[in-house]
């Protein structure tokens, strides 16, 4: 798990980076040139933020986080942390911090360095665990040598997992594709990792339009993102954006690690 430990201890210093310099300049530094984040849109952030002036003056915003668990692939190239975020305000001492859980898929460049490849985040009503929280890794996964074929594409992945859903219900469509150990991260919610604990606002009957995704070289792990709308919904559809994980159980089936998901706000859709 050597692997999977520099990526955390990447993670961190990541977070270290940007209290001590700011958002900007500490997300330049550890963005992939075509790394992903959601501004509400997808976006290259590195290439935006590359555009814009250096902060002067005070900080207005600080915000701090940390990795509590990840998972790596077996080739050792694309891997996933989340964990808690606290947002400072420091303009106003009497303001109580805000919590957050981020999500962010790093992949290993050619040079070793990891860079984040993907990162979306949720709000959430308290502290889903202090920032200095322990580090857990996800259990390591024990394949037949034959259990990871070379030929599925995994870019079909969400719309087949779209279909699952309008052919039966969403929760039967979770519960048959869900890994072992799964994340699933709403906004306004604290995590989910128990399928006894899965709300049906959790999982609504919703429709997936992949944009975009990586599979590591073991072809063990994989991430994908795009738009989703909820359907049949009686306030009227939801739109926003998602990032799914999908891992290599041992008998070479994907599952689906980690779905989240933040909505558009109404004016921006």
């Amino acid at each position: 798990m050597a692997n999977l430990e520099s990526l955390a201890a990447a993670e961190r210093a990541f977070a270290a980076e940007t209290v001590k310099v700011g958002f900007r300049d500490g997300f330049i530094k550890y963005f992939a040139d075509d790394g992903i984040g959601f501004g509400p849109h997808p976006e290259r952030t590195r290439e935006k933020l590359l555009k814009l002036p250096p902060v002067t003056g005070p900080r207005r915003l600080m915000f701090n986080w940390a990795p509590m668990f990840g998972d790596i692939s077996a080739a050792g190239d694309l891997g996933y942390t989340t964990g808690p975020v606290l947002y400072t305000d420091l303009t106003d001492s009497s303001k109580p911090p805000r919590h957050g859980l981020y999500f962010s898929v790093w992949q290993k460049q050619s040079d070793g360095s990891w860079k984040v490849v993907v990162d979306l985040g949720v709000d959430t009503p308290e502290a889903v665990a202090p920032v200095e929280t322990k580090f857990t890794a996800a259990d390591a996964v024990r394949r037949a040598g034959n259990a990871v074929p070379g030929t599925d594409d995994y870019r079909k992945l969400d719309w087949d997992f779209w279909g699952s859903i309008a052919k039966t219900s969403p929760s039967k469509a979770y519960q048959s594709l869900l890994d072992k150990q799964f994340r699933i991260h709403r906004k306004g919610i604290m995590p989910i990792t128990d399928r006894k604990d899965i709300p049906p606002s959790a999982i609504r009957q919703t429709k997936f339009d992949f944009i975009d995704g990586k599979i590591a070289s073991s072809n063990d792990l994989a991430f994908t993102y795009g738009r989703y709308t909820t359907v049949n919904e009686p306030s009227g559809p939801e739109s926003g954006y998602y990032v799914h994980v999908w891992r290599r159980d041992g008998s070479g089936r994907w599952k689906l690690a980690v779905d989240v998901q933040n909505p558009l706000p109404r004016s921006a859709n």
